[in-house]
């Protein structure tokens, strides 16, 4: 048998493997804040509670450092921008980046029960006090409200994921306590579904309707009022003055976590599954920087909560009495 002779444009490549960027060698605190939102020592302490689940167990074919890994996602968290872009700032190839940022997003999802929790009964109270000094809104012990993260058209049921602003998203619901750390977080829902739907299927409304927590949900009126659950009235009075001035809180966590992780702001260009754990890994970020004070200095204070299009119409009175006591207890 002949030998198999191959022409110059034939050869089979040389695999190349170029020397990595680290920007904690070359950026200053204020870079690196910028750039990927978090500063040297909270990235390395990150970087130290994942490296169990993103460290590869072996450095066959180059492997990247954990370090990199999460230097890599949230760079991609903190911008949003194309792998490629990414791949060129660290000298990788785009689909390492691609499965980087997979494999930390699902490393942060697994920590959600660590730095996402709801308050648990004895907290309540503690957590209502500060909601009262807001504007005196009694027995709150979180604000809830939905918010649409855009995303590319999915490749099954494109047309659920149609919000009513005509373009592909998931219906992201989140709950924020007085300092504005999320407690609460459901991402996977289609942007079509109604804000009441994504509640009414959540582990947080199954939760308070056991009778789990003492205190009170408060809701904009895309949301129906229930027993735990406040909503506003239709007519303008002291009531809704206190509502509105409590709910811009859940308005204000949501713009710093979209500021925080441009990603969320901009379009994430992923299958609605893999969005879904982005969103989640960025929620789990965001709480660890509140945890570890890492604060932002860009971030502009929104001018007034936003009303939603889609009022629920109530066809129950459950909850209207609760909601009638408060009023004329605390707002007549």
């Amino acid at each position: 048998m002949a030998d198999l002779v191959l022409t110059e444009e034939e050869e089979i490549p040389r695999r190349v493997f170029n020397d990595r960027n680290n920007p904690l060698e070359t950026m200053n605190a204020t870079q690196l804040l910028r750039e990927y939102r978090f500063e040297r020592q909270s990235i390395l302490r990150l970087t130290a509670t994942l490296e169990h689940d993103i460290e590869h167990q072996t450095r066959r074919s180059y492997a990247i450092p954990a370090l990199l890994q999460v230097l890599i996602a949230l760079r991609f968290f903190a911008c949003g921008t194309f792998h490629s872009v990414i791949a060129n700032v660290f000298k990788v190839h785009k689909s390492t980046v691609c499965r980087t940022v997979h494999r930390v997003a699902l490393a942060l999802c697994r920590q959600i029960d660590k730095y996402v929790q709801f308050p648990s009964k004895d907290e309540e109270d503690a957590i209502a006090e500060r909601f009262f000094a807001v504007a005196g809104f009694p027995r709150i012990c979180g604000v809830i409200d939905g918010t649409q993260v855009r995303i590319q058209a999915p490749h099954q049921y494109e047309d659920q994921f149609v919000n009513r602003k005509n373009f592909h998203s998931i219906n992201v619901q989140l709950i924020c306590d007085p300092d504005c750390k999320i407690t609460n977080v459901t991402a996977e829902w289609p942007g079509s579904t109604h804000d009441a739907r994504v509640l009414s299927e959540s582990n947080i409304y199954r939760s308070f309707e056991n009778g789990s927590h003492r205190g009170l949900l408060l809701g904009d009126s895309g949301y129906p009022c229930r027993l735990w659950l406040m909503t506003p009235f239709r007519n303008p009075e002291r009531y809704n003055t206190a509502l509105t001035k409590t709910r811009v809180i859940i308005e204000r966590t949501l713009g710093q976590l979209k500021r925080r992780f441009h990603c969320l702001h901009g379009e994430l260009r992923l299958e609605p599954a893999r969005a879904g754990r982005v969103i989640i890994a960025c929620v789990v970020l965001f709480n660890i920087s509140k945890d570890l004070g890492v604060l932002m200095d860009d971030y502009t204070e929104p001018e007034g909560v936003v009303q939603p299009n889609h009022i629920v119409e109530d066809v129950t009175t459950e909850g209207h009495a609760i909601r009638d006591v408060l009023v004329q207890k605390f707002f007549s």
